[in-house]
């Protein structure tokens, strides 16, 4: 009986120090990976936790340059942009954001009525956490949006790859694990313990890896969901932001590795040398044009719905950084452009001294 107590004290101790190992592994391989896609060690930025939205950057708003000010400023449109790392756009100069070259843009033109354009952009977030900030911005702001967009595209795509559920977000499984599991076995009780294993960098592992060695299929079932729970958040943004006298756009962003359109030679020679042009990441890039077009393919006859998926081919210079998706001050300006003549087209620029009714306070 010692013999076999002591076997089996040496087999958990051996058992614990292979998890412990398997774990140091995992973080390493996630670190590494997170500085080799986003030029830090850490995942997104640092947040606060917000009951509503979930979590919020710490630093608040992301400021717009070119907005009008005083008197002007309480006449102005007023336009909200919210979206993930791309609409905040933290890698440049606050002045050189999405945001602020549309807010130069519009607020350029003699007789044109001014717009205030608010960045509302968050680091990691997707269409479902856009949804629940959204939410939350009516219920706290005094003066109600003329326009809500929303730049959408990659963290949806992303966040399904990784999980497969077309509820994801960032920190998904973190989040779901602790609150799902406290009733659901006898371990649940054990709630640290519990919270450790679903945020443990081994369970990450898996999710990342998911995304390259788990090839997606059109007809695959959850990508099929996926569309229609895109849609119906949007559907219920859309009415939203009309029951707040807005109106409401999507636009659907560029990004390096799904571009269909033709790209001059010399700056397609110049973006090979991008990380993720490498062909080490094909699986990856194959399931995530899966998610990419199938989406834009299920929204397009969506009337708030517009695709931007080959306005950078005609650049004639590199605007992507080296993760395929985050744009430089030149690709920023350029989306802001085009961006421009849909809401002339669209009937959200107006000539000076339009005002639109406005539901009470």
């Amino acid at each position: 009986m010692k013999k076999f107590a002591g076997l089996l004290v040496a087999w958990l101790k051996w058992a614990v120090i292979a998890l412990i190992l398997v774990e140091i592994g995992c973080f390493l391989l996630i670190t590494v990976t997170n500085l080799a896609l986003f030029g830090s060690i850490w995942k997104g930025s640092r947040v606060r936790y917000d009951p509503y939205a979930g979590f919020l950057n710490l630093e608040g708003i992301q400021p717009t340059a070119h907005n009008p000010s005083g008197r002007e400023r309480e006449k102005a449109k007023q336009i909200w942009i919210l979206g993930g790392s791309t609409t905040r756009c933290e890698k440049v100069p606050f002045d050189r954001t999405i945001a602020s070259f549309l807010a130069r843009r519009l607020n350029a033109p003699e007789g044109q009525q001014p717009a205030v354009i608010t960045n509302f952009g968050e680091n990691t977030f997707n269409s479902v956490l856009e949804i629940k900030y959204l939410q939350k911005l009516l219920m706290q702001s005094r003066r109600f949006p003329d326009l809500i967009i929303f730049y959408d595209g990659a963290n949806d795509c992303i966040y399904f790859n990784e999980y497969r559920n077309p509820h994801a977000h960032y920190g998904y499984r973190r989040l779901q694990g602790p609150v799902e599991s406290y009733r659901g076995s006898f371990f649940g009780l054990l709630k640290p313990l519990v919270a450790a294993l679903y945020a443990s960098f081994s369970l990450e592992t898996i999710d990342r890896l998911r995304q390259a060695a788990a090839p997606l299929q059109p007809d695959d079932p959850g990508l099929l969901e996926e569309c229609r729970a895109m849609q119906q958040r949007y559907d219920h943004a859309r009415r939203l932001a009309s029951a707040y006298g807005a109106g409401f756009l999507v636009f659907w962003q560029p990004l390096l590795w799904v571009e269909t359109g033709h790209v001059a030679d010399r700056v397609r020679e110049q973006e090979k040398k991008h990380a993720v042009m490498d062909s080490r990441f094909l699986k990856f890039k194959q399931n995530f044009a899966l998610v990419y077009q199938t989406l834009a393919t299920h929204l397009k006859d969506e009337p708030y719905f517009i695709n931007f998926q080959n306005i950078l081919c005609g650049r004639t210079e590199p605007v992507y950084e080296m993760d395929g998706v985050h744009l430089n001050a030149v690709g920023n300006r350029l989306v802001a452009e085009a961006m421009t003549p849909v809401l002339r087209e669209r009937g959200f620029l107006k000539p000076y001294g339009f005002t639109r009714p406005r539901p009470s306070a």
